[in-house]
Formats: C-alpha cells, sequence, structure tokens
C-alpha cells in the first residue's frame, strides 16, 4: 500500500513533465551552431514565415561585381591636394579589390524581423531588456552581438536555399560606394542633406520625445532614400556586422580577390554609423568619409555597467548578403 504514492511520484509526474515540455517551442542547431525552424510551426506561423521569406526575397538588391581600390581615396580628389580625406592609419593605402556579384538586403535587419526568427526557431526575443524594450520597435535596426547576426543571416539563407552572410567588409565599402565609386557619403547623391536623406539633431529628438528613450536614439530604418543601389541607411541607423576581423595594417596586405580579412582577431569591423553619433552636420563636419571609416567592436561585449537590464548590443546590427553570382529568384 505504501508503494503505490511513490510509483505515482516516479512515474506519473516525470511522464506529466515530459507532456508539458513538449508544449514548449523545440530549439536545435545545425553542426555549425544555425538554428534551425521548428518542425511543429502552426498554420498561422508558417504563413507568417512565409511572408517574411517572401518579403526578404524581395528586399534583396543585386549587386554586379567588378574591380575597385578600397580604402581611402583621398589622393584620387581633385580638391584635397592630393592629401587623403581620413586622418585614420587603418583606412590605408588604397588597395585594388575584385568581387564577385552578390545581392545584398536593403535594409538592416529590424526587431520585427528578429521577432519572427525567434518565433521559428524558438530562441528567445532580442532587445527585450528592461532598459532597451523601448528600443524594440518593429522597423527599428535590431541590435544584436556578431554571432546571432551571423545566425541569422545562415539561417535566411538556409530557408531561402542559397549561402548567406553577414557582408565581408569588401562587400559592404564596393556597395556604399556605388560599386566603388570616390563616394563619401553612402546616401543617394554621396552628400549630407540634412533633414532630407539624413536626420537632423532635432529630428532625432522628436523620435526620442515619441517613443520615450530619453538618452537613446531610435534607429528605424528606411526613413530616408536609398543610395543608388537601393540599399538603405548605409550612412547610420547602428553599425553595421561584417565578416572580417579586425586588424589595423589590413589592407597593407590584402588578397585582391574576395578579400575577406584576417583570418584570427579579438574584435570584428563594423561599418556605417550609430544614431548615437549624432545628426546631419555632427557627421558632416565631426565624422567626415562614412565610406572609409573603420570602427571595432568586441564580438561578444561584456555587459554595460554589468547590468542584465541594459542591452549591451543596441548599437550593433546586421544587414545580410547572398553570396551567389545570380540574382535571387
Amino acid at each position: 500500500m505504501t508503494l503505490k504514492p511513490l510509483f505515482v511520484t516516479l512515474f506519473i509526474l516525470p511522464l506529466f513533465a515530459m507532456t508539458a515540455c513538449a508544449k514548449e517551442p523545440a530549439t536545435s542547431a545545425d553542426s555549425n551552431g544555425v538554428p534551425q525552424t521548428r518542425s511543429n510551426l502552426s498554420a498561422d506561423e508558417q504563413q507568417q514565415l512565409n511572408d517574411f521569406l517572401a518579403q526578404q526575397k524581395e528586399n534583396m538588391r543585386f549587386i554586379e561585381g567588378g574591380s575597385y581600390e578600397m580604402g581611402d581615396f583621398g589622393h584620387k580628389l581633385d580638391w584635397t591636394g592630393g592629401l587623403p580625406i581620413s586622418s585614420e592609419y587603418d583606412s590605408k593605402p588604397l588597395h585594388p579589390v575584385t568581387l564577385d556579384s552578390f545581392s545584398m538586403n536593403a535594409y538592416k535587419a529590424t526587431y520585427d524581423d528578429f521577432d519572427t526568427y525567434s518565433m521559428a526557431t524558438g530562441k528567445p526575443r532580442e532587445g527585450m531588456q528592461d532598459y532597451a524594450v523601448e528600443l524594440h520597435q518593429p522597423t527599428a535596426a535590431a541590435g544584436v552581438n556578431w554571432q546571432t547576426a551571423q545566425h541569422y543571416c545562415q539561417w535566411l539563407g538556409q530557408q531561402l536555399d542559397v549561402p548567406m552572410s553577414l557582408p565581408t567588409e569588401a562587400q559592404w565599402e564596393y556597395a556604399a560606394r556605388n560599386r566603388g565609386e570616390y563616394v563619401l557619403f553612402p546616401t543617394d547623391n554621396g552628400k549630407v542633406d540634412a533633414g532630407r536623406n539624413i536626420a537632423t539633431f532635432e529630428q532625432q529628438k522628436e523620435l526620442r520625445q515619441k517613443y520615450n528613450t530619453v538618452f537613446m536614439d531610435v534607429p528605424l530604418v528606411g526613413m530616408f532614400p536609398p543610395n543608388p543601389l537601393g540599399l538603405y541607411d548605409l550612412i547610420n541607423q547602428n553599425y553595421e556586422w561584417t565578416m572580417d576581423w579586425y586588424a589595423a595594417d589590413y589592407y597593407e596586405r590584402s588578397p585582391e580577390l574576395n578579400p575577406k580579412g584576417p583570418k584570427i582577431g579579438t574584435e570584428k569591423v563594423v561599418r556605417s554609423l550609430s544614431t548615437m553619433e549624432g545628426g546631419a552636420d555632427n557627421i558632416r563636419l565631426g565624422i567626415g568619409p562614412v565610406t572609409v571609416l573603420r570602427t571595432k567592436r568586441l564580438p561578444d561585449p561584456p555587459l554595460i555597467d554589468n547590468d542584465p537590464r541594459m542591452n549591451q548590443n543596441r548599437n550593433t546590427s546586421s544587414r545580410c548578403v547572398a553570396n551567389s553570382l545570380k540574382p535571387l529568384s
């Protein structure tokens, strides 16, 4: 008689626990650590994923490969007197690069995009920390670390049946400079037109007030015209992760064909700018040529002030490329 309750405890309760766990979204990954789409998506979830994938495919811009000179091209311009356009050592020397054709997403990946990714894979939602949740707007560039950004692009490529990843630094600069033209700012006309192709300080202030983010700007994508290749927000709205490890002297030894950066490193190259860098005038007068500006970040930075309520990745986002010689059909 005393064994029956023990039997119930040992058998029935674990069975109940297994049943309860089965209802939770299952997460799995392939051999490369890329999260896989759940096999138990509901009909509504599958439709959400299908709509998302169709939109992502539509957002890809085909960029024909070619050759260009990567780096500080100041001495190529008439008005510089043969001087560089940047004082930074790591953007030199100007060196030849030849790239295969590829496709690049017109937009940085948004929180809405990552929410769909989380739904499909069972991964936790990004940017939900207590002090960052106000920035979790559907059309804001999602702040994520490097590995999360890379896994997202790889997962997206698996869904679209094309190899996808973060862009190499050379791909990013080639696209930002309209296939290698001598362009200073990656906007629709290569210039900074305050309020028309990049936000002013006042416009940023209005967004902070609207979303009640007193000290942080909301990096909304697609607010201003794209560059001539159809790519939005290359000039700011969050730094963009690239594939490359950072080395200050890499341009001195970069191979010409499809360079991918150093084989090892401690920091990754990020391109573009964060909204925290300021408004249009600050970028034009204080920062200068965004198309050749190199910045570095730890791929998985420590918590800000050791506080888990803050998103230490809020200023770094992703823009995926399809490494295919043909446009996505």
